[in-house]
């Protein structure tokens, strides 16, 4: 009820801020809960109908605590669903994220994440429980489903938009008016396709990503599916934990113009 509010609040301060020193981007798109805030720079949400999907979304997903928790896995999407199929465990834990060719997020149960854990560690493979206690993007979120499209049946997104908006649902661009209750709905339960949505802007030209966060989250992912489509781009990071500055914003716009971002 507090972190993910509070972030896109912060998120949405980041944007303004990189807008008014000129930085303005072409497209946008988000991860999971960052999808609230790309929906709104996009131009398909206004402020208030953002904060609107921010609490609904929120408030629904706090009622889940402790039916089960995430992990992060250095594994394809195919590696991952053969490895839970193999340990008869897929109706179980499933693929919550698909972040880039390498990297994916996981949901299920806690013991069953712990007991995956050290055997993922015996063969060398990257793997680490989430500090949450949430199972994200999973069967885990279907008990909230009225309650979040309820409390967004009014929501009428605008049809123009003034980004392009890819979205992380489908890793495909949509129009604004599509991002209603259902839409956000899907926002929780539905694996997030990020790896698609980023391989969707490369193949249109997209070079430069800014990431607006309070920490560098996407860096790796993003540079991993520039590498893998064989693109040498630019990935810039704004605020770091602890480090945080206006320096540091203005850092991340002269490393955008000097990366080819045009500067108004």
């Amino acid at each position: 009820e507090v972190a993910q509010p509070l972030l896109f609040g912060f998120q949405v301060a980041l944007t303004r801020m990189l807008q008014s020193f000129g930085l303005n981007a072409g497209a946008t798109l988000g991860h999971s809960v960052g999808e609230v805030a790309a929906a709104w720079a996009s131009g398909a949400l206004t402020l208030e109908q953002a904060v609107h999907v921010i609490y609904e979304r929120s408030f629904a997903q706090a009622q889940t605590l402790g039916l089960g928790k995430m992990a992060a896995v250095g594994l394809s999407a195919q590696q991952m669903q053969q490895k839970l199929k193999a340990l008869k465990i897929a109706d179980k834990v499933v693929l919550a994220g698909i972040n880039s060719p390498n990297s994916v997020t996981i949901s299920g149960d806690e013991q069953l994440l712990k007991d995956l854990e050290q055997q993922m560690l015996e063969e060398n493979i990257f793997f680490r429980v989430l500090d949450l206690d949430y199972a994200f993007h999973s069967p885990y979120m279907d008990p909230i489903a009225k309650r979040v499209l309820k409390g967004l049946d009014n929501l009428k997104p605008a049809k123009a938009k003034h980004l392009r908006f890819i979205s992380t649902v489908t890793g495909k661009e949509l129009s604004g008016e599509s991002l209603n209750a259902e839409y956000w709905w899907h926002n929780i339960r539905e694996p997030v396709e990020f790896s698609a949505a980023v391989n969707t802007l490369i193949a249109d030209g997209f070079y430069v990503f800014v990431e607006i966060g309070s920490h560098p989250v996407l860096l790796r992912y993003l540079e991993q599916c520039l590498q893998n489509a064989e693109k040498s781009g630019k990935v810039i990071t704004t605020i770091k934990r602890q480090e945080e500055s206006v320096a540091a914003i203005y850092a991340a716009v002269y490393q955008a113009y000097l990366s080819g971002a045009v500067i108004n």
